[in-house]
């Protein structure tokens, strides 16, 4: 009899409970299909014997979330007919699309269902942002407050529904590093995705679902290590795709043709640069605008925000490239730490000023 293991979560926990010895979807599709293609010389006049093929015996099979791209569509549609060449004791599935999940619930009786235990927020987590998000997010002494009180409700037993929260502002003052900051305090790497990467064709594919070997963002929610999910550059995605994510932002639910998922109790970033409520209402629209438990302003970095910021970074960079600046450089450099609107622009400014004062040394 066989017995499976679904399993949900990312690779990294799915090769947790996997055997130490097992074949892959990979190996296991190759072979099937060198051995589809064998034939025999049938001699004229000679007795035929029949030839009855052997199955082949697997203790342990195991297909990784990233091994359904690689094999035929075939392997994928009538997934129980080709596991049946094959004599299987364990079968290990991760992240299988609905297609393959479907069909091994309805041939075997034992079938066992895992979920990835994401580490949940909790009210001591809020008292460690309450202390230290000031002196990590330098400027952004007024979203700190708002933050506490958007996270909040996941500390709650019963709530189950993703937080979702729009942060807005100019570029480079704190919305991704925000993100950052409470998914490392969960110890746990950020999900990711910059929508401006993708155009339009590519995104309905994206969003929506293709074929089984292209990327999807259902897939790769799938796969997240992290219950803390970065949209960045959301304001880029144009709206006729903001109706894939009403369910999501409502339920914390999501499916297109090959997957579906439930991010219970998960927090859900969205960033844009957008200046005000109005310019956010008026391109989003009020569907999307809406499913926001909190919309939170980052705003513009002020003069002593900028010193801060500037010489946090210098000390940091300094002590990579092991080298200090003198003092009248030092000065020059700091008074010009007020033409620059954003982190990135300070840190690119001191690379630039240390990288060129250490070749001017080391030419002369």
């Amino acid at each position: 009899m066989t017995r499976v293991n679904i399993f949900y979560g990312s690779k990294k926990k799915f090769n947790e409970i996997i055997p130490e010895k097992y074949r892959t979807l990979t190996d296991v599709a190759y072979e099937s299909d060198r051995n589809s293609k064998q034939f025999y010389i049938v001699v004229k006049g000679e007795d035929q014997k029949e030839t009855t093929e052997e199955r082949v015996s697997i203790e342990n099979f195991v297909a990784s979330s990233d091994e359904y791209a690689g094999v035929s569509e075939h392997v994928i549609i009538n997934f129980n007919n080709f596991i049946a060449k094959f004599k299987v004791d364990n079968m290990y599935l991760h992240n299988p699309p609905i297609q393959i999940s479907n069909q091994v619930k309805r041939l075997y009786d034992e079938v066992k269902i895992n979920y990835q235990n994401y580490t949940q927020l909790k009210v001591a987590d809020l008292q460690t942002i309450n202390k230290e998000y000031n002196s990590t997010i330098i400027g952004q002494e007024s979203v700190k407050n708002e933050l506490i009180q958007a996270l909040f409700p996941l500390t709650i037993e019963t709530r189950v529904k993703p937080v979702v929260i729009l942060f807005y502002g100019k570029s480079g003052i704190g919305k991704t590093e925000t993100a950052k900051y409470i998914s490392n305090i969960l110890e746990e790497t950020l999900f990711r995705k910059q929508f401006s990467m993708y155009q339009n064709n590519q995104f309905a594919t994206y969003l929506f679902g293709g074929a089984h070997y292209e990327k999807s963002f259902a897939k790769d929610m799938l796969d997240r290590e992290s219950n803390v999910l970065l949209l960045d550059e959301f304001d880029k995605a144009h709206a006729s795709f903001h109706s894939a994510f009403y369910q999501l932002f409502d339920e914390g639910t999501y499916e297109d043709q090959n997957y579906n998922l439930d991010l219970k109790k998960s927090i859900i970033i969205c960033t844009s640069n957008y200046s005000s409520l109005n310019e956010i209402e008026k391109h989003l629209g009020s569907a999307i605008y809406n499913r926001f438990d909190k919309v939170i302003q980052f705003s513009d970095l002020s003069l002593e925000s900028k010193a801060q910021i500037g010489e946090k970074e210098y000390m940091e960079i300094s002590t990579i490239y092991r080298h200090s600046l003198n003092n009248d450089i030092k000065v020059r450099l700091e008074g010009s730490y007020k033409y620059c609107d954003n982190v990135r622009q300070i840190r690119h400014l001191i690379e630039d000023t240390i990288a060129l004062d250490i070749v001017s040394k080391t030419l002369n």
